[in-house]
Parts: structure tokens; C-alpha cells; sequence
């Protein structure tokens, strides 16, 4: 299944694996004079090769290397061979092997498996630095959701590519890979890049973003707190999952506990492991109780979408 539609010079690509005619999940690539942000998963190779026979597709450039982003490679390059693939360094390895990426049987089903392609380029070659005809994009290391993640800046129009640096909506259940503290510190960094317009891996495009980014970054913070407060209150992570989250999320089971509002508690853990010495002792702002005096204030008009959705 796919959708396609046009933000200006922005051709947004959204691709899904459809059950009874509906989709299973979302993911994007962005088309934009020449260059394609992301491949998509196996299951629509065929199709986004198909949307794009009257595109040209010069270059190619990888947020990461998840199975949802990477999987059409092979099939579109068969059909533009002479273009070039980019992507950081540390996902390299698993492009040319995506063996290394682990995925779990839900993941295969839902995406389809990625095949090897060995002509990946990394970004360090261009100095992270995509340049088409119109356009100059630089990539920048979003680690957290994985640790090759890199998001793809256009600075005269304020263009965020950002993959899944971030994931709208309310966060219910995490995988045990994701890395609380890198995601905060990415999003703080996409912030402070200011974008005019935001370009996700769920392909639901923003067009004022900064609430967005701003209200995730206190939510995370927030939730942070909240384990904190029950964690010293002696409360198990299975009480604490029933306290904020009113028990697992369907996904728990679908996902065989790969995603679950548990890993997402322990995640709380580990980053207030890591900042509540500082946090206790630096002014808070914010009915929040979260340090936020480092980014613009947040206005209320944030979106919520419900294509977006936890991966």
C-alpha cells in the first residue's frame, strides 16, 4: 500500500504493508529534486519503484538502518543504477549485512527482510553534506531510537528529514534498544536547529514542528519524574506500568514483549540513573517540573495524529 502527496518541492511517500485492505504501519521516503531520503521496507519495493519511474533518482540518503528504511534499496537500484546511497558510518555494516539488525519474526512479517547491498557510501566521504541542484542538506547524528540514526537538514528552507528521531504521539510502549537519554538529546538538538517544516519516518509531515519537538521532550522528561516518585515509593516496574500506563499496550503481545510499556519504564531508569544528581540540584521550570530553560518555550498548539505510532 502506498500514498503519495506533495509538500512544495517535497514529494512525501508513505508505504505500508495493508491487512484487509488496511494498513499495518506506516513508513516514509521523501522525494526532492533527485534525491531520495530512505528506501522503504521490502514489501513495497515494487510499488515505490513504480511511483518513482518518472522521478529520476540521483542520490539516496539513509536516516538508518531499520528494515522499514532500507528495504527497497536493492529493487531501486535495479532500476537507478547509477545512483548514489549514503548513510553514517555505523550503519554500514548492517546495509551490507542486515543479519547485524536482529530482527525479530513480528518485523520480518510486517516489513519483509532487506537484502544485502554492498555500494553504500558514508556520509564522512561528502563531509555530511548532500547537495542536489536546488538543494544542500547536512546530516546530523540523531542517535537514541538507534545509534546510527542521522537527520537530514536543509538550513535556507528549514527543512527537518528527521526519520525516526522523532515519533509523534504518546509513548506506551518502547523497545529495550532505545536510548532515553540520546533521544532527548537529539530532540533538544533538532529544537535548536529551529526547522520550519518537519519531514518523519510515519510521513505525517509538520508544518509549525517546534511545539512538537519541544511537548516530547517534556513528556519524556515528565515520565522520567513520574517513575522516579514511584520507583521511591518502592514500587515494582510491573506496578508502575499499571499505575501510568494502565497495564501493557496490545503491542506488548503482538511484538512477543519486543515493545513493551516495561522496557520503557526501565528506560525512565537508566536516564534518571544518569541525570537526577544533576537534575536535583538545577532549577526546573515549567508545570512540568522538567529543565527546559535551554530550548524556546513551547506554545499549546501541538499536533496529535494518530498515524503516529511507536516503532
Amino acid at each position: 500500500m502506498i500514498q503519495v502527496e506533495k509538500h512544495g518541492s517535497v514529494t512525501v511517500i508513505r508505504m505500508a504493508r495493508a491487512l484487509f485492505g488496511r494498513p499495518l504501519y506506516w513508513t516514509a521516503a521523501y522525494w526532492l529534486d533527485g534525491l531520495l531520503i530512505d528506501a522503504g521496507p521490502a514489501c513495497t519495493a515494487g510499488e515505490l519503484v513504480r511511483v518513482l519511474e518518472k522521478a529520476p533518482v540521483q542520490q539516496i540518503a539513509i536516516t538508518h538502518a531499520h528494515e522499514d528504511h532500507i528495504g527497497g534499496l536493492n529493487a531501486l537500484l535495479a532500476r537507478f543504477p547509477d545512483a548514489r546511497v549514503y548513510a553514517s558510518r555505523q550503519a554500514l555494516p548492517m546495509i551490507e549485512n542486515p543479519e547485524l539488525i536482529g530482527m525479530q519474526r513480528y518485523r520480518q512479517v510486517v516489513w519483509g527482510k532487506p537484502k544485502p547491498y554492498t555500494g553504500i557510501r558514508s556520509l564522512d566521504e561528502v563531509e555530511d553534506t548532500i547537495r542536489t541542484p536546488q538543494f544542500t542538506l547536512r546530516a546530523v547524528e540523531t542517535p537514541g531510537h538507534s545509534r546510527d540514526h542521522v537527520s537530514y537538514f536543509e538550513p535556507t528552507y528549514r527543512w527537518l528529514f528527521c526519520g525516526d528521531a522523532f515519533i509523534g504521539g504518546r509513548d506506551t510502549a518502547w523497545a529495550p534498544e532505545f536510548d532515553m537519554f540520546a533521544i532527548i538529546s537529539s530532540l533538544r538538538t533538532l529544537a535548536t536547529l529551529r526547522p520550519e517544516r518537519l519531514f518523519p519516518g510515519s510521513g505525517t509531515v509538520r508544518r509549525t514542528p517546534l511545539p512538537d519537538l519541544l511537548g516530547k521532550i517534556g513528556d519524556l522528561i515528565q515520565l522520567a519524574n513520574e517513575v522516579h516518585r514511584l520507583e521511591t515509593e518502592g514500587r515494582s516496574v510491573d506496578e508502575i506500568v499499571e499505575m501510568l500506563f494502565g497495564g501493557e499496550p496490545p503491542m506488548r503481545w503482538w511484538t512477543f514483549g519486543h515493545f513493551s510499556a516495561a522496557n520503557l519504564v526501565n528506560a525512565c531508569h537508566h536516564y534518571n540513573d544518569l541525570t537526577m544528581p544533576i537534575d536535583r540540584s538545577a532549577p526546573r521550570g515549567g508545570k512540568n517540573g522538567s529543565r527546559r530553560g535551554d530550548l524556546p518555550n513551547a506554545s499549546a498548539r501541538r499536533s496529535t495524529d494518530p498515524d503516529d505510532r511507536r516503532r
